[in-house]
């Protein structure tokens, strides 16, 4: 029944999004029909091969490259000719210059998104606690997604770290997601030669024997924390597993929560951050992406209260990363990747500034 369930949405979207925009396009050049008879045929058979590509695990970089690529670029398009399709229901006798515009439009978004997608920023946070004497660097990256991202966006993503100065690694989730990522890709960040400190997210268990490579990652000098905390001087960073619900989620974290230190939650979802401790002092997440593609932040939106950014609650802080990586399609769109910076420092008494400046 569930495979039913997945296979109609699968055609459904796949009309959608890979067929429903070409036929919008011949709609305002050629006079076409939107909907057309013979685009069952494509539909069924794109359909089927999401449909098998998402319920097995199939490692096939050009089938993934068609499915992704096409989802991105099918997506953009979706919502750029419909805006032309409403626009020639007011100027029916500009179909042809409407759909041509469309499709330049289309065109250089999807390319802006493409090299969006292959780029990564550098962002940078800054806090103060009562809790600690001295400054404490960190770097928190999260849904790198290897396996649909290649081994050179990881190599980005390591020479951005290599040049910062730090203290620890934190990684929250989304590492992998296919079955075709390599674990030795994970020597670019051994390499770095410093404490890693890992949480998992949703994408690590759809990957097959995931519990095997997940427990290899210590090989790379990772720490992998599984509902665990570690101590790290004043620096009580708390590690909570992404396939619990997030009541769950919420009694390990307050069972680890320490009273004399500064309280760092890692989590891959923000949705635990109304159920955080309240002496949870730090928390990162990611997960969101940030909707990645314009507009379907907006949806994201549904979803998720915390989205991205840095938010507060009373001393408590979670920041929420778009992510150092894309999920599926390697665009962005009104997003960015990034890799975060933390530094925390001491603060000083009868200091007015805000925590978050």
């Amino acid at each position: 029944m569930r495979d039913l369930v997945f296979a109609t949405i699968t055609t459904v979207l796949s009309f959608l999004i890979y067929v429903y925009p070409l036929n919008v396009l011949a709609h305002l050049l050629f006079a076409a029909e939107i909907i057309e008879p013979v685009t069952i045929f494509p539909t069924v058979v794109i359909g089927f091969a999401v449909f098998v590509y998402f319920r097995t695990h199939l490692t096939s970089r050009l089938l993934s490259g068609v499915i992704y690529y096409g989802m991105g670029i099918g997506f953009i398009a979706f919502w750029v000719l419909n805006i032309g399709l409403l626009v020639s229901v007011l100027l029916p006798g500009f179909s042809i210059e409407i759909g041509l515009i469309g499709l330049v439009i289309s065109m250089v978004v999807c390319v802006k998104a493409i090299l969006s997608g292959n780029s990564i920023a550098l962002k940078t946070i800054h806090l103060t606690s009562p809790k600690i004497e001295r400054k404490y660097n960190l770097i928190f990256i999260s849904d790198i997604h290897l396996g649909s991202n290649p081994k050179r966006h990881l190599e980005r993503i390591c020479d951005q770290i290599h040049r910062l100065k730090y203290d620890h690694l934190l990684i929250g989730g989304d590492l992998f997601d296919s079955s075709a990522f390599n674990d030795d890709d994970l020597n670019l960040l051994k390499a770095l030669e410093t404490p890693i400190f890992f949480v998992t997210g949703n994408h690590e268990y759809y990957v097959k024997n995931h519990n095997e490579r997940i427990a290899n990652l210590t090989k790379f000098g990772f720490t992998v924390l599984d509902n665990q905390s570690t101590q790290f001087d004043e620096l009580n960073i708390i590690g909570i597993s992404d396939n619990q619900a997030p009541k769950t989620q919420s009694d390990i974290a307050r069972n680890l929560i320490s009273d004399d230190s500064f309280n760092l939650l890692m989590v891959h979802q923000p949705s635990l951050w109304h159920r955080a401790p309240e002496k949870t002092d730090l928390m990162l997440s990611g997960h969101t992406h940030n909707g990645q593609i314009f507009p379907f932040n907006l949806l994201v939106r549904m979803q998720f209260r915390t989205v991205y950014g840095m938010y507060r609650r009373l001393n408590s802080h979670l920041y929420v990363s778009s992510g150092s990586g894309t999920w599926g399609p390697r665009m962005r769109l009104g997003t960015q990747n990034e890799v975060v910076q933390i530094s925390i420092s001491p603060q000083i008494k009868d200091h007015q500034t805000m925590p978050w400046q």
